[in-house]
């Protein structure tokens, strides 16, 4: 590949926050190479888009990005077109066919190239292990500053028949203690007050390096880093938690009690067709011992409906299981048939039409429980963190230690002596669709003095 020394580069990110720290990752890498960053695609020489190939609605927004691109490097200054991401590993070929605008196509483990499409004359040294990465070393983060994805593993051997992750991404394998402390402790002095943690399996952590499950004891050595003060837990397995796991979470205030547990489905046929590994009755005892061991808990799953084969019975025991436990977040799925997965020739695929009245259904049932849960928060004052300002409306957006970002409910505040990253307690004072409003408990008091 030919090098294209000091060029102007801009980077199109899309997918889940896996993918926006392999984006993270690629702009340090362009950047140590030379060359500079862009903020607005119209401006740059080079057009890296980083792809989602997960499901259905996933690879048609990133081949509408492609397409986007594409016609703005014939009407602007851009010279290339770079593709990469999970839908560039997965269809490198086709992507490079159907769409010839597309000058190079970079699977996930050929991200030096792309420091070779941006002009480097330094040459980086190549890690030893991929558990010792040092890429994240000069990750540019494109979250705000108080915030940031921490990866302490990827790949996954989990093979559940509907998932085309293990094809794209590869074997399970974990990131030393070590190596992820070095990372975290960097954060801190970057600014970071919240550690998201991402995986596609987190509960797995340190099974391939260690010889057993370790995630409990890299989190207790992250709640020793001086400035980080939220640590959230994402992408955990129902199959793979443990006691010492449960109890590391309940003991440890820095670890927000906040779970992201993915459950799919609830009924046990369709919970073994999709190779979970559990039964109703393990995740209902999880479930249960959860919420009995780690007090105000947050629970957040997600679920897929319309797997091939789920009849009107399946799916009415997967709906009363959501109304029964009553999530404090929920995510619904329509089953995506994705190519090469078992799933993907299972017979007795579910109508489009029926996938979606189902979809409809469990949004449904979960609107009235987050209503309630909502309801339930008026009057109490809870630590909030503040994320940004509107300045068009003089007021701020914040999030509970029970909300992830993006994904999850907002707190909407009406003050004016904030900070972006600041966490304070907040008196929840009103509900707003899916968010909630607060006011700081420190202008409460100041009022309440005022009048005495």
């Amino acid at each position: 590949m030919r090098s294209m020394k000091s060029k102007k580069v801009a980077l199109i990110n899309l997918g889940c926050p896996k993918n926006l720290v392999d984006a993270e990752e690629i702009l340090g890498r362009v950047a140590d190479s030379g060359s500079t960053i862009c903020q607005y695609p119209e401006d740059a020489e080079i057009l890296i888009v980083n792809t989602c190939g997960f499901i259905d609605d996933s690879k048609k927004e990133s081949i509408d990005a492609i397409f986007k691109m594409a016609k703005l490097k014939e009407d602007a200054q851009c010279k290339k077109l770079i593709v990469t991401g999970c839908l560039a590993q997965r269809y490198p070929k086709e992507l490079q066919k159907e769409i010839p605008e597309i000058d190079h196509v970079v699977g996930l483990k050929d991200f030096e190239k792309l420091t070779d499409l941006s002009g480097s004359d330094r040459k980086r040294e190549k890690s030893s292990s991929i558990q010792c990465s040092d890429d994240w070393r000069n990750r540019i983060r494109l979250t705000p500053r108080h915030y940031a994805y921490l990866r302490i593993s990827d790949g996954c051997d989990n093979r559940c028949s509907y998932c085309a992750i293990p094809g794209i991404r590869g074997k399970f394998y974990s990131r030393t203690i070590e190596n992820i402390l070095e990372e975290a402790r960097q954060m801190a002095r970057e600014g970071v007050k919240e550690i998201n943690i991402i995986s596609q399996d987190t509960t797995s952590y340190g099974v391939d390096l260690y010889g057993k499950r370790q995630l409990h004891v890299l989190l207790e050595k992250l709640s020793n880093i001086e400035g980080i003060e939220w640590i959230r837990i994402l992408y955990t397995h129902p199959r793979h938690f443990y006691p010492e796991l449960v109890h590391t979470i309940a003991r440890y205030d820095k670890i927000c009690k906040y779970i992201d547990l993915p459950i799919q489905h609830i009924h046990d046929f369709i919970l073994k067709k999709m190779g979970r590994g559990v039964t109703h009755t393990s995740v209902k005892s999880l479930i249960d011992d959860l919420r009995a061991r780690i007090p105000e808990l947050f629970l957040r799953t997600s679920v897929i409906v319309g797997f091939p084969g789920e009849t009107e019975e399946h799916f009415t025991e997967l709906l009363e299981f959501v109304k029964d436990i009553k999530f404090e977040r929920l995510g619904v799925f329509t089953y995506s048939k994705e190519e090469g997965t078992p799933a993907a020739s299972f017979k007795k695929q579910v109508p489009k039409e029926v996938r979606e009245q189902r979809y409809k259904e469990v949004m449904l049932a979960q609107q009235k429980i987050i209503l309630k849960k909502h309801k339930n928060l008026v009057g109490n004052t809870i630590p909030v963190i503040v994320d940004e300002k509107d300045e068009t409306k003089g007021r701020w957006f914040g999030r509970t230690y029970g909300d992830a970002p993006d994904v999850d409910s907002k707190v909407i505040i009406q003050e004016n002596h904030l900070k972006v990253g600041d966490i304070t307690n907040m008196m929840i004072t009103g509900i707003a669709g899916y968010d909630l409003t607060g006011t700081p408990v420190h202008l409460l008091q100041r009022h309440k003095g005022a009048k005495g």
